[in-house]
């Protein structure tokens, strides 16, 4: 376990010595600096796929049966794993600014934000070892194992890692010459490029969430959500007062100010997410820890610390007017930058109402629409500087496609949200008419830990999915989704009634009856890790009805939470049966008797059904935008 906080510590340390000589940082130091975090990266894959529970982080996050795609997300999926991969982008992007002679200045700027970093990852360390000893670990999260969330987080914090370039080429340059614009093409490359893979990351987890989360939506304005948003709106603004800066001098402060409020609001919402304050108004933010006070001081000093330089830099910055008249390009991109600003505050505001409201003892959080009804008329009014931008000055063509990419998404937000949503109880094999189209209800099937709903619509068969636990029990559920030209067809079933599972005790050697099979414990097994603690048990169970008599050895599998077993079917499916424990001395094991599958579907199932009208063009419109970012970064 020591061996990852050694490779960061010593990558800290080298990182240091580069920038602690009065020329050029020694290319050597940094190019060894990040190699020893791209060991302590790897060296934390190792850990996940040998499977080394005795490591708290891969016991939380991975197990022996989870599939290797899944191995390799179990890197980003926890905290502390995060802050690592952010590191990791962070350190190789340094590499490749020595490669292209950043200013020494910049560079030491930005390698203070990777020591940062590093500070957080030695902090709340992946490395930790685990207090208690476990021969299986937890696995993954089943929301999260699917492929748009394995993808998400980590190009998420490419976009976070890739911000912090603008902003220690801001910082540099205003230690060098203030009045200098040598910096503005570099920083408009590589914010175009952050802010392609924060778009994408946000759009993909919007994807992910309609895809899986089954609630009908994309957007639940959510704190966290909002976290990446807010850097993602201020990026925007950067991006344009970049290029307006390149034209009119006066506007170079401002760019640097956009600098320093984008990279603060990524640390920024990182506190909010990982401090514990938004416990209780965010599903998705991590559990409170003491690392939320380090992060605010981080927050602290790069924001005071970067409106400190430009403060007492401010005298040597050129004059000039920022436009002539109204009707100039530069006075749109002006208006427009500062109605996403407006945007960008609301969203702040909302999503830090728990954290300002925690100050009156009663925090308390923002509901939909709060964001809605005070974005939506700057939206339209965007929408509109947009189109007389269009048909008024020349825009790049990777302009043109983000901009239309944004256009286009405004408009597919609001029709697809027009369509008709029904809740009904639907019977199995009952035909039942909603929202303009034929529903039957087919039942359910399982296979291997995952329950189908199906459902015909129109005629076409479409599955809605739960994941279940080793214990059978329902784990996460994803809808049913019928895709059309005119729209989607979203189908969510409600998590349906219990039907109460029997509990029997059975004795070694003795007969006893569930009321209508026979089951005899005939004996069991416990079998021992190699430090002695059990790992799994097994029995043998004679079943009979009379007739005819069946054997099965269920199994319990010791994890780090409990334990989990599989249902086993009897006599062709008339029974279900379930090991749910056994006794010390290996006298009594308690068997469950679960529902049979037919039982089980037989049992009506209320289900809310929406139809989303051209939704396709929103996933369209958010693909143009990511695509128009990516090729204006070469002007095209």
């Amino acid at each position: 376990m020591l061996t990852g906080n050694f490779l960061l510590a010593a990558s800290a340390v080298t990182l240091i010595f580069s920038t602690l000589k009065k020329e050029y940082p020694r290319k050597n130091l940094v190019l060894i600096s990040t190699a020893l975090t791209i060991c302590a990266s790897l060296y934390l894959w190792f850990l996940i796929f040998s499977n080394d529970f005795s490591v708290e982080y891969v016991a939380a996050y991975s197990s022996t049966t989870l599939p290797p795609m899944y191995k390799i997300s179990a890197f980003w999926a926890g905290q502390q794993g995060s802050f690592l991969f952010w590191l990791l982008v962070h350190s190789i992007v340094g590499t490749i600014l020595i490669s292209k002679k950043t200013s020494a200045e910049s560079l030491k700027f930005y390698f203070a934000l990777e020591l940062i970093l590093i500070i957080f990852v030695l902090e709340k360390s992946p490395f930790a070892a685990n207090p208690v000893t476990v021969s299986e670990g937890v696995g993954l999260n089943p929301l999260l194992q699917d492929f748009w969330m394995a993808i998400h987080p980590p190009v998420i914090f490419v976009g976070y890692a890739l911000l912090a370039v603008p902003l220690s080429l801001s910082l540099g340059t205003l230690i060098n010459s203030a009045a200098s614009r040598n910096w503005l093409e570099p920083a408009r490359v590589w914010t175009l490029t952050a802010f392609g893979f924060l778009g994408a990351g946000i759009f993909i987890g919007g994807y992910w969430a309609y895809k899986v989360l089954g609630w009908g939506g994309y957007w639940a304005w959510d704190p966290v959500e909002n976290s990446s948003l807010v850097p993602f709106l201020l990026a925007a603004v950067l991006l344009h007062l970049i290029n307006l800066a390149k034209k009119k001098t006066a506007v170079l402060p401002m760019a640097h100010i956009a600098a320093v409020f984008t990279y603060s609001l990524v640390i920024y919402g990182t506190f909010l997410t990982r401090s514990g304050i938004l416990g209780d108004f965010s599903v998705h933010s991590f559990a409170g820890s003491e690392i939320g006070l380090t992060i605010a001081l981080a927050n602290a000093l790069i924001l005071i610390g970067g409106l400190l330089i430009i403060f007492f830099k401010a005298k040597n910055f050129p004059a000039g007017k920022m436009y002539e008249n109204f009707s100039e390009q530069s006075f749109i991109v002006l208006l427009s930058c500062l109605l996403i600003i407006f945007m960008a505050v609301i969203v702040w505001l909302g999503m830090s109402m728990p954290l300002l409201t925690k100050f009156l003892d009663n925090p308390a959080a923002v509901d939909e629409s709060f964001y809605v009804k005070s974005t939506a008329p700057i939206a339209a009014v965007l929408v509109v500087l947009l189109i007389y931008t269009f048909a008024k000055f020349k825009v790049s063509f990777g302009g043109k496609i983000t901009h239309a990419g944004f256009i286009l998404m405004l408009a597919a937000i609001v029709i697809s949200s027009s369509g008709e949503t029904v809740t009904a109880e639907l019977s199995n094999g009952v035909e039942t008419e909603i929202a303009g189209h034929k529903i039957i209800y087919g039942g359910q099937i399982i296979e291997d830990r995952q329950k189908f709903y199906i459902y015909k619509v129109d005629g076409e068969e479409v599955r809605a999915l739960t994941k279940l636990r080793g214990n059978g029990e329902d784990a996460a559920r994803e809808p049913a989704i019928l895709k059309n030209f005119s729209g989607d067809i979203y189908i969510a079933p409600h998590p349906p009634q219990n039907i109460i599972a029997q509990e029997l005790i059975l004795e070694k050697n003795k007969f006893a009856m569930d009321g209508e099979l026979g089951y005899t414990f005939l004996d069991a097994e416990i079998i021992y890790d190699a430090e002695n603690k059990p790992a799994r048990a097994t029995a043998i169970i004679e079943i009979t009805d009379g007739v005819t008599t069946e054997k099965i050895q269920p199994l319990i599998t010791v994890t780090a939470d409990g334990g989990t077993s599989s249902a086993i079917e009897i006599f062709d499916g008339r029974r279900r049966v379930r090991l749910t424990g056994i006794s010390g001395d290996l006298q009594k094991a308690r068997l469950e008797i679960l529902p049979t599958i037919q039982e089980i579907s037989a049992v009506p199932i209320t289900t809310t059904i929406s139809t989303k009208p051209f939704i396709w063009l929103l996933w369209l419109s958010v693909t143009a935008i990511c695509a128009g970012t990516f090729l204006a970064v070469k002007k095209f």
